[in-house]
């Protein structure tokens, strides 16, 4: 029998080790492998027909969050088409807390709150949330999982994008081993690099958080994946400008605005019950819009969102149309672009420059034949050009105009 503490890891050759009890917890799927590898070695490496795993949790209640090792493959799994209808309302449902935190700060007379309800209505709905958990120090012997949400905006969408699939390439200069936690030093070095690479005008980005990038730097420490990213798919069913302005438009009061509100609220095709929780926040805010067109709010300016049919085909419509129409298609498309611009090394090539990097932060999707000259938006109609070069052909483009 032999008793270790993040000792016999990687590089550990016990062939004839059977059986591995594991009495620490871990996030990690590159530990777990470690670990439970000492009895993996098979008949033909000098090991064991059978080996025996077996996982210790003192406190079962708390529901430490293990690395499942029947599940060592499905690191990276794409949702079924049956998991959209869940995680949409598991997604308004985390966006419905930070309505409530939005709208307590609306109804506290002492503080301005001019900068939350200005902007139009469904530029703070998330277009999806990083769902994630990390193993926590704790008082207890063993560390409590925590789960984390990053909820993604419009203009941040892409930054977070980009800045995850980056994580492998952002983590090369640090020297992890058999360690999941990172030191402050590491953190914050990790922390400024990515708001210089990917946020360099956080200050600006609606719902940027220091708080929000350095959990996943945690996580990824930990796991070495990218976060689970949860789309809400059916945010444009979700604009109360749309709804306000029918109101006003109609001159709705008395009993049949009450009778209107109602059937909104008890509509169950819509999200309004689960983004707001309470009625009197869906009122509230519901007045702010009305508000809005009455003229109450000066500094306002009316832009009612051009409403894109689904009949539309998605290729007639630009990125950031499919990116308000289906998060998910958009990802898709962006994914596919980054794919066809990659060599076998992990590089992309800027497609006019021939500039290299590994980095997706470094480049921007570029529609060869504009969509004012009929371009459509097809993967062989995009290319990938370094910001530098974008800003140049821009540059010609309207030199030619």
């Amino acid at each position: 029998m032999l008793i270790n503490v993040e000792m016999l890891t990687e590089g550990t050759d016990l062939p004839n080790v059977q059986t591995v009890f594991l009495t620490r917890p871990t996030t990690s799927t590159i530990l777990m492998t470690q670990m439970i590898g000492r009895a993996l070695r098979g008949q033909k490496a000098g090991g064991t027909e059978k080996a025996y795993v077996v996982s210790f949790i003192d406190k079962w209640e708390d529901k430490i969050n293990w690395v499942n090792p029947a599940k060592l493959d499905a690191r990276h799994t794409e949702p079924r088409g049956d998991d959209f209808s869940y995680n949409n309302n598991l997604t308004a449902k985390l966006i419905s807390i930070e309505m409530i935190e939005e709208f307590a700060r609306i109804m506290d007379e002492s503080i301005d709150t001019t900068a939350i309800i200005l902007p139009h209505f469904l530029k703070r709905i998330p277009l999806g949330i990083y769902r994630f958990s990390i193993l926590e120090p704790s008082e207890e012997y063993e560390p409590k999982s925590i789960t984390y949400s990053v909820l993604l905006y419009d203009d941040t969408e892409e930054a977070y994008g980009n800045f995850v699939i980056d994580l492998e390439v952002i983590f090369q200069g640090i020297n992890l081993q058999e360690r999941e936690i990172l030191t402050v030093k590491e953190l914050e070095y990790l922390l400024q690099t990515a708001k210089q690479i990917y946020f360099p005008d956080y200050q600006t980005l609606l719902g940027y958080r220091d708080e929000d990038v350095t959990n996943i730097l945690r996580f990824y420490a930990q796991k070495q994946i990218p976060p689970e990213f949860l789309p809400f798919s059916e945010k444009r069913k979700c604009d109360l400008s749309i709804i306000a302005k029918y109101i006003y438009d109609n001159s709705l009061g008395g009993k049949a605005l009450f009778e209107y509100i109602e059937l909104l609220w008890n509509d169950g095709q819509t999200f309004w019950q689960i983004l707001f929780n309470d009625k009197r926040y869906f009122m509230n805010q519901l007045n702010i819009e009305i508000n809005k067109l009455a003229g109450i709010y000066q500094d306002v300016v009316i832009s009612i969102p051009t409403v894109i049919l689904d009949t539309v085909p998605i290729e007639k419509l630009t990125l950031y149309e499919i990116k308000e129409r289906d998060i998910v298609e958009y990802r898709k498309i962006k994914n596919a672009v980054f794919v066809k611009h990659t060599d076998a090394k992990g590089f992309i090539t800027c497609a006019t420059s021939g500039v290299k990097s590994q980095m997706r932060g470094d480049f921007q999707i570029d529609h060869i034949k504009p969509m004012s000259q009929g371009g459509l938006t097809t993967i062989d109609n995009l290319q990938l050009l370094t910001r530098k070069a974008h800003v140049e052909k821009t540059r010609r483009e309207n030199t030619k105009l």
